[in-house]
């Protein structure tokens, strides 16, 4: 959504110094916390767009740097703008894992995990990628892996997309409580 804000004639309150912040404190991990319609969501996607070296079907890489026009971000500095477009992204959204039952709620997830493997499909076409990798990847992305390999699939996304892009990877987990919650709710939390 934060892409077509700028595509059509939304308004839109900049909240792009949350970049500046987030690089300013460091890190490992951030947890965000607000109430509901809060603006998470798009802020999460905001950072996605900023930091990903987004990589089209075709291989090329996408020049997100005119959704930050006119931004707050934009006047904050070079060492901030400079590393926008810098680093692979897995980006998931758990909102999908509120299923009547653990059957529903796991191919759910699995779908989510299927669908961010597909967006980095370039991935298969890396030389030095191995064979096994390829394989498995590939079986994820198809929905044809075992459960065990959905448990580490996001281990074995970041480690490719390392590989490939020789840097840190950048990993955006949105409505991350929706599964344990469900799934205590529903009864099938063990």
């Amino acid at each position: 959504f934060y892409k077509k804000i700028f595509e059509k004639p939304y308004y839109y309150v900049d909240k792009t110094l949350l970049i500046r912040d987030l690089l300013e404190k460091g890190g490992t991990v951030t947890l965000f916390t607000r109430p509901r319609r809060f603006g998470k969501t798009l802020a999460l996607q905001m950072l996605r767009t900023f930091f990903e070296q987004e990589i089209d079907r075709s291989g090329a890489v996408v020049d997100n740097s005119r959704y930050f026009e006119g931004t707050k971000i934009m006047e904050a500095g070079e060492a901030y703008t400079a590393l926008m477009g810098q680093y692979p992204v897995i980006s998931l959204s758990l909102k999908s894992a509120k299923q009547p039952d653990f059957g529903m709620a796991y191919a759910c997830l699995r779908e989510t995990v299927a669908e961010e493997f597909d967006r980095h499909g370039y991935l298969l076409r890396a030389e030095d990628m191995s064979e096994h990798d390829k394989e498995k990847f590939m079986q994820l992305r198809d929905r044809q892996a075992g459960r065990e390999d959905y448990v580490t699939s996001l281990r074995f996304l970041s480690r490719c997309l390392h590989a490939y892009h020789g840097t840190n990877v950048v990993i955006l987990i949105d409505e991350y409580d929706v599964p344990l919650e469900n799934a205590f709710f529903r009864g099938f939390y063990d």
